[in-house]
């Protein structure tokens, strides 16, 4: 007997709400007055202000905008029926009491928790120009690491998206490729690469040396350092040499 396990994979439309009001308006441009402030909101409701360029002005500016979440997600591609499905043999549990795995724990605080129970920042911008959001501890907004349950969590389900992605590649290889999907078969063998080095990434922590840094209060471990000109780790926030946390006790 083997156990297998059908995936279906999906596209979802979450949809959250907000209000923005001119208090809001005025905490993302503290430059204008009472008169530019209103005549942004009457713009933003006639349609003539593009709300995408207010929200990511919010963003820019590090106004923190409260999304309520509407519950009223659209699996359009269930409604549709677009949507590819996959099977693998693994076992399988029905999770009727499920409670999620301690996954994560902070390189401060003795805080631990589930990836759910994270906080999420955008730090600023790197080189490039491009923001990456980045899990923290919910109680003091430090960084957080994975534990040995979690690098398990993540390796399995690296294993899944890599197996399932490999799956469409083949069935892409196999089929007469159109030219609408070309861009498709283009982004999931991207896609399946970026998960190929992910995977390798997290099969390296199960060997992390913890590290802190020797100018700043930077704590983490090498999976997390830059690398200087001589390809030396060093601080990932100020460029300054680190060194392991128990060579530091000695």
């Amino acid at each position: 007997m083997v156990t297998v396990v059908k995936s279906e994979w999906h596209q979802v439309e979450k949809r959250y709400g907000i209000e923005i009001d001119a208090d809001t308006l005025s905490e993302i441009y503290p430059d204008l007055d009472e008169d530019e402030i209103q005549a942004k909101l009457n713009g933003l409701e006639s349609g003539d202000e593009d709300i995408d360029e207010v929200i990511n002005d919010a963003w820019e500016n590090d106004v923190d905008l409260d999304w309520d979440y509407l519950n009223d997600d659209d699996w359009w591609t269930d409604r549709k029926g677009g949507y590819d499905i996959t099977y693998s043999v693994e076992d399988w549990e029905v999770r009727e009491d499920y409670v999620s795995p301690v996954t994560h724990k902070c390189t401060k605080c003795k805080w631990e928790g589930s990836k759910f129970d994270t906080d999420w920042i955008w730090p600023e911008d790197d080189e490039t120009g491009e923001r990456e959001a980045k899990k923290v501890c919910p109680m003091c907004e430090s960084d957080t690491e994975l534990t040995e349950i979690g690098v398990q969590e993540e390796q399995k389900e690296l294993e899944r998206k890599t197996n399932a992605l490999s799956h469409l590649k083949d069935d892409g290889e196999n089929d007469e490729v159109e030219e609408d999907d070309a861009a498709t078969q283009a982004e999931l063998e991207k896609a399946l690469e970026e998960l190929k080095r992910e995977f390798d990434k997290l099969s390296a922590t199960s060997d992390v040396v913890p590290m802190k840094c020797t100018e700043c209060d930077w704590i983490g471990d090498w999976t997390e350092t830059a690398n200087n000109d001589d390809e030396e780790d060093v601080c990932p926030r100020c460029a300054a040499p680190v060194e392991e946390i128990e060579r530091a006790n000695e």
